[in-house]
């Protein structure tokens, strides 16, 4: 099982933190934001994992302190411009088998393994884990038809939304839709498959899923892992992570 983490991105959203530490490195109550994403994956099964580097690459590299760490085997690949969510495949050798792709930044409770059996069994090009979400909106909101007479009114509705997780399961038919070179982003690379008949799913987090990509959710990030640190990383996996006291060190000094 392999995984590829996009951890290329500045964080601009975090600055002035990630002006001295990239993004994946952001601690969540003491633990990089990547660590806890490695860690998850290899406890769910996946032995090989891909790092999709830019800014600031040396730091993280320096941070598992070479090319196996905590039993998985892991490689490296430098985008030397940013490429958008998709666009860094096309700096990999092709892939042979399924691969499972996501973003640095979150902090989820999905089962990676149940995801992955989920893929497979469906036998789609692609599998997205969702996240639901709620918007409670703080107005009546009105709806109109083309004679504009109101044909519904809704006092403050809470709205309900499906949003990508930024998980993807991905088989090797798919890499035939991406550009060799520049930037490009998954919705549009999943947007080609399906234009050319290829069945794309989703995956319904039944868990929680939260990105850090702000100062707010930073920090509801961090109090959700405080809390109940088991829930995202097992026992096991919290007794490994806390045993690893030198990783985050050599990281914030790399």
């Amino acid at each position: 099982m392999r995984a590829v983490v996009l951890a290329g991105g500045e964080g601009r959203r975090l600055r002035p933190a990630t002006l001295t530490v990239p993004k994946p490195l952001i601690p969540i109550d003491g633990i990089p934001i990547l660590h806890i994403i490695l860690t998850q994956l290899k406890n769910a099964g996946f032995t090989r994992v891909t790092l999709s580097l830019g800014y600031r690459a040396h730091m993280i590299r320096a941070s598992f302190g070479g090319n196996r760490w905590s039993g998985l085997e892991l490689d490296f690949s430098l985008e030397e411009e940013p490429l958008g969510t998709a666009g860094p495949l096309a700096l990999l050798p092709p892939f042979e088998e399924s691969v499972l792709v996501m973003n640095a930044d979150l902090l989820t409770d999905v089962d990676f393994a149940d995801l992955w059996s989920h893929h497979k069994k469906s036998r789609a090009a692609a599998t997205i884990a969702l996240s639901p979400q709620d918007i409670d909106v703080a107005h009546g909101v009105v709806e109109l038809d083309e004679e504009r007479r109101v044909t519904d009114f809704r006092e403050k509705p809470r709205l309900s939304f499906l949003v990508s997780g930024g998980i993807y399961v991905l088989e090797p038919s798919l890499l035939r839709f991406l550009p060799p070179r520049g930037r490009h982003d998954m919705p549009t690379l999943l947007d080609h498959a399906r234009a050319h008949g290829e069945r794309v799913e989703g995956y319904v987090i039944e868990g929680d899923w939260r990105d850090i990509g702000t100062p707010e959710q930073l920090d509801l990030a961090t109090t959700a892992f405080r809390t109940d640190r088991a829930r995202y990383l097992g026992r096991r996996g919290v007794a490994e992570l806390c045993a690893d006291t030198g990783a985050f060190s050599r990281a914030v000094t790399g």
